[in-house]
C-alpha cells in the first residue's frame, strides 16, 4: 500500500516503473512507464489504430503504478456533478503544491494530475478504461491549453471533411456515428469528445483516441454490432421495451478495426458539419433535418458544450473552476461550419437517409 501523501513512497513506486511504451498522438508524444508489462501490452494493442507514427512536437511522461493506494490522511473534496448519480459519489480530489490527487471512488483508482510526470495508481488491469482516460486527459489538456474547445460529440470523417454529432449523454450520437461508418468512405474520428478551434477561416477538429464504449441499445439494433453482446445478454436486451432499453447504462467496447476493418480511423480533420440531436422517443413527428444559424442562436449549441472537468490543468499549473465556455464562444469557432438539427422521433434509418440527401454522407 502506498501513502499518497508520502513523497518518498510515491517516488520509490515511480522508480520501479521500468517497463516503457511510447505513444504518438497528433502533436504529442506520451512516454508511458509502468511497474508491470501487462498494462503496456494492452495499451499497445488498444492504441494501435488510434495513434500515428513518428514523434509529437511536445512530450510528456506518464507513470502507471499497479499497487494499492492509501487514501487516508487527507480530506477529499467531492467533485460536483450537474446531475447527481444514483450510484453515488464518482470522484473526489485533494490539491497539492505540485498537482492534484483525484480519487475514483467507485473503483479505488487514484490519479495525480500534474504538469510533470502525472501518475495513475491502483488495480490497472481491472480498470483499464480509466487508464486510457487518464492518458487521453493529457492529450485534452495539451490542446485546451492552446485554445481548443472541448465538445461533447461523436464524429466521423470522409476525405478530411469531418461531421460531428452533438447531444447530451444518451442522446444517440454514438449510434448515429456508427451507422455512418457503414459508408465505405467514412472513418471513425471520435466517440464522445472532440477538440476544435477556428483559424484562418477553417475549423480544425481533433478526435480523442478512444474506441466507442456504447450501451446495449446501440448494439442490438445493428446486425454488425450485435455480436459484441454475449448471446444470453443479447436475448434479454432484444426483448426489452424500447424506452426501457434506451435508459440502460452498461458499456461495451466497440473496437473499430475488429468490427469495421483496418484503415477505418482518422485522427484529425476540418469540421464541415455539426449535427445537433434534438429528437425524442416520445415524439410522433417524422425525423427531420433542418439548418441552424448558430451565430444568431448560440443557445442551440447547449448539447455540444462540455466542462473541462477536474483533470484540466492550465498552463500555469492551477486547476480552474469547472465551467463551460460560453455558447457564444462555441458559436464563434463554428463560422463556416454547416450546423443542422435533427428533430422529431428517433429514427436512425431516416436520419441516415436525410444526411445522405444533404451530401453529408
Amino acid at each position: 500500500m502506498i501513502d499518497l501523501f508520502d513523497n518518498t513512497q510515491v517516488a520509490r513506486a515511480q522508480s520501479a516503473c521500468t517497463f516503457e511504451l511510447s505513444l504518438s498522438f497528433v502533436g504529442l508524444r506520451v512516454q508511458v512507464f509502468a511497474n508491470t508489462p501487462e498494462i503496456l501490452d494492452y495499451l499497445d494493442d488498444y492504441y494501435a489504430s488510434l495513434t500515428q507514427g513518428g514523434t509529437g512536437t511536445s512530450e510528456i511522461r506518464v507513470f502507471l503504478i499497479n499497487d494499492t493506494p492509501d487514501t487516508g490522511g487527507a480530506e477529499w473534496t467531492p467533485v460536483k456533478r450537474s446531475k447527481p448519480s444514483p450510484l453515488g459519489l464518482k470522484e473526489a480530489f485533494v490539491d497539492m503544491p505540485s498537482g492534484r490527487w483525484i480519487h475514483k471512488v467507485r473503483t479505488g483508482m487514484v490519479m495525480f494530475q500534474s504538469m510533470i510526470d502525472p501518475i495513475a495508481l491502483g488495480d490497472l488491469q481491472h480498470n483499464r478504461a480509466q487508464v486510457v482516460n487518464f492518458i487521453n486527459n493529457q492529450f485534452l489538456n495539451h490542446y485546451q491549453r492552446q485554445g481548443y474547445l472541448l465538445g461533447h460529440a461523436s464524429a466521423f470523417d470522409i476525405g478530411g471533411d469531418t461531421t460531428a454529432i452533438a447531444a447530451c449523454s444518451g442522446g444517440g450520437k454514438s449510434t448515429l456515428m456508427l451507422r455512418a461508418l457503414e459508408n465505405p468512405e467514412a472513418r471513425f474520428l471520435s466517440n464522445d469528445r472532440i477538440l476544435f478551434r477556428a483559424r484562418d477561416g477553417q475549423t480544425k477538429v481533433l478526435g480523442l483516441a478512444k474506441h466507442p464504449r456504447v450501451n446495449p441499445g446501440t448494439l442490438v439494433n445493428s446486425s454488425r454490432l450485435a455480436s459484441v453482446l454475449p448471446e444470453c445478454e443479447r436475448t434479454r436486451f432484444e426483448t426489452m421495451p424500447r424506452n426501457e432499453l434506451w435508459e440502460v447504462e452498461q458499456k461495451y467496447d466497440v473496437l473499430i478495426p475488429e468490427i469495421y476493418g483496418e484503415q477505418k480511423t482518422a485522427l484529425e480533420g476540418q469540421l464541415k458539419n455539426l449535427i445537433l440531436l434534438d429528437w425524442s422517443l416520445e415524439s410522433t413527428e417524422p425525423t427531420a433535418l433542418s439548418p441552424v444559424d448558430a451565430q444568431s442562436t448560440p443557445e442551440a449549441l447547449e448539447g455540444l458544450r462540455k466542462s473541462a472537468g477536474p483533470f484540466f490543468q492550465a498552463e500555469d499549473g492551477h486547476f480552474p473552476q469547472q465551467k463551460c465556455e460560453s455558447a457564444e464562444t462555441y458559436a464563434s469557432n463554428l463560422k463556416g461550419v454547416c450546423v443542422w438539427r435533427l428533430t422529431g422521433s428517433v429514427d436512425f434509418d431516416r436520419a441516415v437517409a436525410q444526411l445522405e440527401r444533404q451530401g453529408i454522407l
